[in-house]
């Protein structure tokens, strides 16, 4: 099984409305499909997320944020 399966799974994604304050679903047929609409929707300054469905096998490395000034 390539390790790149997971990528071909429906994943469906969220994304904020902005008028009501509700998310949106979308489910799209792989995880590509999903990613370019989130990016599309990030881009345009909505809050989006992947929901439901492929997830990547490991977690990008994301920085930590800094600690905040001690008083």
């Amino acid at each position: 099984m390539p390790d790149d399966d997971w990528r071909q799974q429906e994943t469906t994604i969220a994304i904020a409305n902005d008028e009501t304050g509700e998310w949106q679903f979308f489910t799209f047929p792989t995880w590509e499909e999903a990613r370019v609409a989130v990016n599309v929707a990030r881009s345009e300054g909505k809050a989006a997320v992947f929901y439901d469905g492929a997830t990547l096998p490991e977690p990008p490395e994301l920085p930590m944020p800094p600690e905040p000034p001690k008083d």
